[in-house]
């Protein structure tokens, strides 16, 4: 192979870290980080052919308005990774819903609007669809669900508060108002949906992708399956791809581990149920596991031993087929488990998990942080381990 040049190992090391900020997060503004932001604007052609050959992914880089858009789609749906505005709990359906309405609002809106002028503007939106609740900002519940929502937009650089107490308002406190710069060219690019909205008809429509119904569309697909997958999800099982993604990776393995590894960075772990992608900086997600400081998380891994334990008990008695599944363990089973480890740990556990059914939520959300990191899966009988579960076992004793 041939060395690189002082220079060019220097740009290949920027190129590089302007990749892993889009993946960390794809928008980046010059404002908050002015100097990945310079890298990305040099670098884009070669990073916007890098992700649209090998993930199908957009960017979208406009120096005049200080922000680069990455457009990410999953190669799977992905229900454990809801959004939440700053310091809030997940998003349920109605905060979903009053985000897409205030969007839509915001589309007709000029540069600047206040809180209460948009609310009324929401308000309009949602009577034009007669199977939508309106807002109705005299309801507490849906002021802290709409204030939630601009929360979020502020987070996403869509909004920028100028000024005011939005709390305020969600706090029904008299006179309380907020003006909002918007950020009308970040407006139009915040969705990523390969078929817009007005030309959808129907949400599902709004995700498909159009491809060339040959030979060499089927490889396209494959290939971009399996890299969305691989940087996105920390670990890719065989059993969840699709045979045409299994026989791509059969042939195309070296060449997929050849650009995670020289172009992102990433470590890739090949196992027979799968791989993982490990990142040795540990920049590149917006969450960790296991991570001390969270009770969820710390009951969460605590779950996960006793779970690989099981399934590997289960698989002894089975006669150590390693081929076998581990099976359920009964959701009242894990629901115990929590109930037996607070007698340990409770008092290092948060309070917001007491009362009567604080084990079953904790056993819930400990859950989900699992199926998250792709630990464990949950079905109708309870809860199984994954095989990259494994890997937070206890050691067995030294003999």
């Amino acid at each position: 192979m041939k060395a690189l040049t002082p220079a060019e190992a220097s740009r290949a090391a920027e190129r590089r870290r302007a990749l892993r900020a889009l993946l960390a997060s794809p928008l980046v503004f010059s404002r908050r980080d002015p100097e990945t932001f310079a890298a990305i604007v040099r670098h884009r052609a070669e990073l916007a052919r890098w992700f649209a050959d090998l993930a199908g992914w957009t960017l979208v880089v406009d120096p005049a308005a200080g922000h680069a858009r990455l457009f990410k789609r999953a190669a799977r749906r992905d229900t454990t990774r809801p959004a939440r505005a700053p310091g809030r709990g997940a998003f349920d359906r109605r905060r979903y819903t009053l985000l897409c309405l205030t969007l839509a609002a915001l589309d007709r809106a000029g540069a600047q609007i206040t809180l209460a002028r948009l609310a009324e503007a929401v308000r309009d939106v949602s009577l034009e669809e007669p199977e939508l609740a309106p807002l109705d900002p005299d309801t507490s519940s849906e002021r802290h669900a709409f204030v939630d929502a601009l929360k979020l937009l502020v987070e996403l650089g869509v909004l920028c508060l100028r000024d005011g107490d939005a709390e305020g308002y969600a706090r029904g406190r008299d006179g309380a108002d907020a003006l909002y710069d918007v950020q009308e060219r970040l407006l139009g690019q915040l969705l990523s949906a390969p078929v817009p909205p007005a030309l959808a008809g129907t949400p599902g429509r709004m995700a498909e992708e159009e491809r060339a119904q040959s030979e060499e569309g089927e490889r396209i697909r494959a290939r971009q399956t399996i890299f969305r997958m691989l940087l996105d999800d920390p670990v890719v099982y065989l059993d969840d791809l699709d045979q045409r993604s299994r026989e791509w990776l059969g042939h195309g393995s070296g060449f997929a581990y050849e650009r995670l590894e020289e172009d992102v960075g990433l470590l890739v772990e090949r196992r027979a149920e799968g791989l993982a992608c490990v990142d040795p900086e540990g920049t590149l997600t917006d969450t960790a596991f296991p991570e001390g400081s969270s009770t969820v998380k710390h009951a969460a891994l605590l779950l996960c031993e006793w779970l690989t334990d099981r399934a590997r008990a289960t698989r002894a008695v089975a006669g150590a087929d390693r081929a076998a599944p581990p099976g359920d363990i009964a959701w009242a089973e894990v629901v115990g488990r929590i109930t037996a480890l607070r007698a340990g740990c409770g008092e290092a556990w948060s309070k917001e998990y007491g009362g009567p059914d604080g084990d079953e939520r904790l056993a819930r959300d400990g859950v989900a942080v699992l199926e998250a990191f792709g630990l464990a899966v949950r079905s109708g009988a309870g809860v199984a381990a994954r095989p990259a579960a494994a890997r937070f076992a206890p050691a067995p004793p030294a003999r």
